[in-house]
């Protein structure tokens, strides 16, 4: 059993290093060797894993399948054994972060701490607004803003988010935008993954309208949306989370405080619920807790 253990070890070496050669480096191991124990691997298993050249090494589809279902069990096997010793508190291995741009911005500070403190912790965030491949990417948590839960993965929902109306104060200042003719009237600021043409959608306590409105600013992230309220572009839908600093400086005001756009709900997607490491699980807290913060300071 050891013997199987240290072969899918050292495939799992092989093809993240993507050769031989560069395995055995990294391992310490004679590079026939790290050959043997591949060659063993997949006499046992009756398949071929890698395709090799004398110039290069490529994953069959059998050996792309079993690198993806044996990185989790492993991961777990070793999150296990982790825990149970105690004196070895610190986190450990890497673990690949998807943000939402204008989210991630909170929470870069909370998550570069964590690592401070746990130097063997290494974190890649990416600060991106599109849905990543979780798998294909390699993707450890993914936070996702949707009105429905994600269906492909499993999630785990951490908030529910509104997005109110916004407006930079001296447009509204003389002029005061009280109902949705006066909103209609205005120019609008909205997200560029939406189709330009396509209606404004709100929501109230009593019903839910669709209004067409001239869109004369489109952004890809929360960020560049925001930026553009308080130059005064138009008026537009901002996260509650996400402008906190900026009702605060009165850089932007709230407008027709009785409708907002459809709630959105925030998930943290997994690419597999079955083996979640600690690493992974302790960056979730630290998400949790960021969060927690943001809604209660909205309300």
């Amino acid at each position: 059993m050891n013997n199987k253990l240290n072969a899918i070890n050292t495939f799992l070496r092989v093809a993240e290093a993507g050769s031989f050669s560069a395995a055995a480096r990294l391992s310490g191991m004679k590079q026939s060797a790290v050959s043997q124990q591949i060659a063993a691997l997949e006499e046992e298993l009756g398949v071929v894993l890698l395709h090799r050249t004398t110039r290069a090494m490529k994953l069959t589809e059998q050996g792309e399948r079993y690198l993806q279902q044996m990185q989790p069990l492993l991961a777990a096997m070793q999150d296990v054994e982790s825990q149970l010793r105690p004196a070895q508190q610190a986190l450990q291995g890497s673990v690949h972060i998807q943000l939402p741009s204008g989210l991630g911005q909170r929470l870069l500070p909370p998550l570069l701490a964590l690592q401070r403190v746990n130097p063997e912790l290494h974190l890649t965030i990416a600060l991106d607004d599109r849905v990543a491949e979780l798998v294909s990417e390699g993707v450890d948590i993914a936070l996702r803003l949707s009105e429905m839960p994600p269906e492909m993965f499993p999630a785990r929902l951490l908030a529910r988010i509104e997005t109110p109306l916004f407006a930079a104060p001296e447009r509204v200042r003389a002029t005061p935008i009280t109902s949705l003719a006066e909103l209609a009237a205005h120019p609008h600021v909205r997200f560029s993954g939406i189709d330009k043409q396509a209606p404004l959608r709100l929501i109230s306590n009593q019903e839910t309208v669709a209004l067409t409105v001239n869109t004369v600013f489109r952004a890809n992230s929360s960020e560049g949306l925001l930026q553009a309220l308080q130059a005064d572009i138009g008026v537009g839908g901002m996260q509650l989370p996400l402008v906190q600093e900026a009702l605060k400086s009165a850089s932007l005001v709230r407008i027709l405080p009785q409708y907002r756009l459809p709630d959105r709900f925030l998930y943290a997607v997994f690419p597999d619920a079955r083996f979640i490491p600690q690493r992974v699980k302790r960056v979730v807290e630290v998400i949790e807790q960021v969060v927690d913060a943001l809604i209660p300071a909205a309300d």
